[in-house]
Parts: structure tokens; C-alpha cells; sequence
């Protein structure tokens, strides 16, 4: 099934490229994968109008804090690289005050509005290190406050089959309410078969002389301090450094890498637009800006396509693997079970039951139903009066009805704590609580006997079928609480 997806802080579309997938780059293909972005957002109108060459959807040019989530479509999954100048490593100020270190507030608000299943930030390295870690742990504490499990790791282009030593932080989140593990790609490559800067440079030598560094900028690295730079001339035989948005202004000082072209007549110059883009892992037929400036600024601030296929892929991946153990939940047809089991399908009162000393009867292997109690009957519940409990006219189960042993009522807002023991399970009507009701109405009715207290306080645990009921074991009871608990730490960290 095709995901769908909203983009966030799109830029010219390298994540967008990289999430779709189908195109091929240095000799590979990267195939097309199950995802359908159904809104794309960013503010730079010159990204936005390289990102509609580029794709069939059209992105919308608007400031994100303007947007009213709530009238755009509903999502699978939300993919967002919120502004990173003020994460940056490059940049020396790192002020955090600054508007740009705070859009990722929008992503929270978009998280909280729309709650999609699962989302996919990307930022600097610099931002796992500012203010000692400060400024990451409050991003991620607020992303799970929205009820989403949160991770964080680097990842390295390189190690990607992309000649360029980029590393960029990408966070995955998942709704607590989905069971889907994501584990982070596995590289592809490592330091024996990196991809070197060759591989996307045609020819060292290009005619254009606006490329070059002049003469004098060349003879003044020369004649400057020991402590200056003299220009980060990259080795073709290794990959290349980061590939900055900033290609358009380099000097023979910059941080930024070059090219030398010729060592004898100390020849320099700085990347093209296309040169940058292959090194960022954009196939030639991405159409870029007719405006240099502004493609070298879109292609350095834009995540690598292929870096981003192997993110979504392994989330496809996850989703896939999901679906093909996913327990199978039938529906019992009450009508067909009257006729199976005209009297009773659970009896589970025997001899060997001691009311005296029921707790020595407990039985961890036996199944147990955990249904969601009503409001109107919680009270009974409460005082551990219960006698019967009616199901509505669905009943969904992962296991043999007639498996079921013990019942637990969940009390909203609280969790459970009662244990009790189906005496018998049966096809009644309504009309036994109700006598208005149409006699063909027909319910699942447990009857049902306090045995114990199983917990000192009630215990909150996720209802994993139709979000109102769980069969599970009292010894698998256990584990579904600590994974609840283990998400509410997470969400709160």
C-alpha cells in the first residue's frame, strides 16, 4: 500500500527525490518505493520553482507558520530538514535565539495537528553537540511529548556509494500506537570501497574562466599567515568534503572544497552547479535553477538523494516486514457461532477450582481477554460486583474463542488490575439487559467471577485490537505493560 507524505522545508527536492526513489545514479538504479507526497511547503520561492521542474506534485511557497495544518491532507508519514544555518558547525555563532533554531516547533505543531505514523528529520552534525547536547535532547523531548518513540543517529553519505564525507543527524519517530521497529540502513560501503570525487568530475579542465580563482587570489593564500587554509584543493582519488551552500562565493580561504586543475600553473577553481550536484547524489537529469547563485545554495542545502532512499527504504522496509507478521485478528460472526455452539463455548468450571484458594489456581500459560469497560458500568467493576460482561455487536479476537480462560476489565484512564475467571462464554441478546431491544441482537456474553487483585495500582497498557480490546497470556500481561511504560519514559525524556 503507497504511503502518503508531507514535506516539509522541501528546498529544491533532494529528500523528495531520494523518498519516491526511480532514477539511477553513477551506473546504479535506485527504485521507485511505496510513497506519495501529497504536500510539499517551503519558504524560498527559487526552491520552490526548481522543486516544480523537477516533480510532477507542486510544492507551495508559503512561510510555514502561517499554515493551517488541519485543511492540508492526511498523512502516513512526514519528512522535514528544518533550517540548520544556526546548528551548523560552520557557522561560529550558533546563536539559538535565532528564528531559525526554533522552526522545528512547527514540526511539533505539525505532528500534533495532523499525527502522522511516522516522520523523518534531518539536520548538521553540530546540532548532537550544541550546548553539550542541550538543544538536541529539548528537540527530541518535544517531538515525543507528541506521543511519538523517537531516535537519533549519523549518518555518513560516504558510506552510501556518495563521494563526499557529508554527515547528517537523522531522527525517525514513530507513533507509540504503531508496532513497527525501525532500524537504521546499513551501510554499503566503508573506507576499502568509498566513492571517490573522480567518479563525477568529467574533466578537471572546463573553459568557463568565472570558475577559476584569480592570480592574485591564488598569490595571497601564498603570501599569507601559516595559519590559513591555502585553499581545500580535494584529492580526486578520495571523497570529497562537504558540499556547503555557500560554492557560489568560495574563496582560496573558505572552508569550502576546490578543484586543482593544474599544479604547475597553480591553477584553481571552484565546483559547477552540476559537479555539486553529482556529488550530492543528484542525477543529471534533475533540472537545476537557471540562476547559479541560487542552485549552488539549493543543492548545498539539500539532503542527498541517495542517502535519503536508503532512510525511506529501510522505513519501507519496517512497514513491510510489519504487515507480513501482523497477528491476524478475525471477526466472530455471532449467528455462525449460535450454531456452532448452541449452549455454551467456554466452560471453564471444574472440580478443580478452589474458590478458597484461587490464587493458587492462577494459571500464567492461560489466555486472558482485556476488554474496555463503559462508563455507565464501570462502577461494578470498581467494587468487583461484575457478573457478566456483554460485548457490542462486533467481537474481534487473535485466538480461538473458546482458548480464552480469564478476563480483565480496562478502566479508561486507568488501566487494569482485576483478574477474573470466565466461567462461561455464550451467544445472548441485548434484550437480556434490555428489554426493548430486537431479540435477534445478538451478543457475546461473558460470565464472568472475581479471582484477585493482580496489581497493587492499576496499570495503563496500550489495547492493541480496535483500540478496546487484547487477548494475551498473564504472563505476556507483564511485558505489554513494561513496553507501555517504556514508551511513556521515552515521550518524557
Amino acid at each position: 500500500m503507497t504511503s502518503k507524505v508531507a514535506s516539509l522545508f522541501c528546498g529544491c527536492g533532494g529528500s523528495d527525490l531520494g523518498l519516491l526513489g526511480g532514477f539511477d545514479y553513477l551506473g546504479k538504479s535506485y527504485k521507485k518505493l511505496d510513497f506519495e507526497i501529497v504536500y510539499a511547503l517551503d519558504f524560498d520561492k527559487w526552491a520552490v520553482d526548481t522543486y516544480n521542474k523537477n516533480f510532477e506534485h507542486k510544492a507551495v511557497c508559503a512561510d510555514i507558520c502561517d499554515v493551517d495544518f488541519s485543511v492540508i491532507p492526511d498523512v502516513d508519514l512526514m519528512i522535514g530538514g528544518f533550517p540548520c544555518q544556526s546548528f551548523s558547525t560552520v557557522n561560529p555563532t550558533k546563536d539559538t535565539n535565532d528564528a531559525r533554531a526554533n522552526l522545528y516547533k512547527q514540526i511539533v505543531r505539525f505532528l500534533e495537528v495532523k499525527r502522522p505514523k511516522y516522520f523523518i528529520c534531518e539536520n548538521v552534525k553540530g546540532l548532537m553537540t550544541l550546548q553539550r547536547g542541550a538543544i538536541i535532547d529539548k528537540i527530541l523531548s518535544e517531538f515525543s511529548s507528541m506521543g511519538y518513540h523517537v531516535k537519533y543517529k549519523l549518518i555518513k553519505a560516504v558510506e552510501f556509494g556518495i563521494p563526499q564525507r557529508r554527515e547528517r543527524v537523522i531522527i525517525v519517530g514513530i507513533r507509540n500506537d504503531i508496532d513497527v521497529k525501525y532500524e537504521y540502513p546499513h551501510p554499503t560501503n566503508n573506507e576499502k570501497n568509498y566513492v571517490p570525487l573522480k567518479a563525477v568530475i568529467d574533466k578537471l579542465y572546463v573553459e568557463n574562466q568565472k570558475y577559476y580563482f584569480s592570480e592574485r587570489a591564488v598569490q595571497g593564500v601564498k603570501n599569507a599567515k601559516n595559519n590559513m587554509k591555502r585553499g581545500l584543493w580535494q584529492d580526486l582519488n578520495q571523497p570529497c568534503l562537504t558540499i556547503t551552500a555557500h560554492l557560489a562565493k568560495t574563496s582560496m580561504n573558505s572552508r569550502d572544497p576546490i578543484l586543482l586543475v593544474d599544479a604547475d600553473k597553480e591553477l584553481y577553481r571552484r565546483f559547477t552547479p552540476r559537479e555539486a550536484a553529482r556529488i550530492q547524489s543528484f542525477p543529471d537529469t534533475f533540472l537545476l535553477n537557471d540562476s547559479e547563485p541560487k542552485s549552488y545554495k539549493q543543492i548545498g542545502n539539500a539532503i542527498p538523494p541517495v542517502m535519503m532512499w536508503h532512510i525511506t527504504k529501510a522505513l519501507q522496509t519496517s512497514m513491510t516486514n510489519k504487515e507480513k507478521n501482523k497477528t491476524v485478528v478475525h471477526q466472530l460472526n455471532f449467528a455462525k457461532t449460535k450454531e456452532e455452539y448452541p449452549n455454551n463455548i467456554i466452560e471453564n468450571v471444574s472440580s478443580s477450582w478452589n474458590e478458597s484458594n484461587s490464587e493458587a489456581n492462577i494459571d500464567c500459560t492461560k489466555n486472558v481477554l482485556i476488554s474496555l469497560v463503559k462508563a455507565d458500568n464501570m462502577e461494578q467493576y470498581l467494587d468487583r460486583s461484575a457478573k457478566v460482561y456483554y460485548t457490542g455487536k462486533k467481537f474481534p479476537s487473535t485466538v480461538a474463542l473458546n482458548k480464552l480462560y480469564y478476563f480483565m476489565p480496562y478502566m479508561k484512564r486507568k488501566g487494569v488490575r482485576d483478574l477474573y475467571l470466565i466461567n462461561i462464554a455464550r451467544v445472548g441478546t441485548k434484550k437480556e439487559v434490555h428489554p426493548e431491544c430486537d431479540d435477534n441482537d445478538f451478543r457475546l456474553v461473558f460470565e464472568i467471577q472475581f479471582v484477585k487483585q493482580l496489581f497493587d495500582k492499576y496499570q495503563p497498557i496500550h489495547l492493541d485490537i480496535w483500540q478496546a480490546f487484547t487477548d494475551t497470556t498473564i504472563a505476556g500481561l507483564q511485558s505489554k505493560i513494561e513496553g507501555y511504560n517504556h514508551n511513556k519514559e521515552a515521550s518524557t525524556l
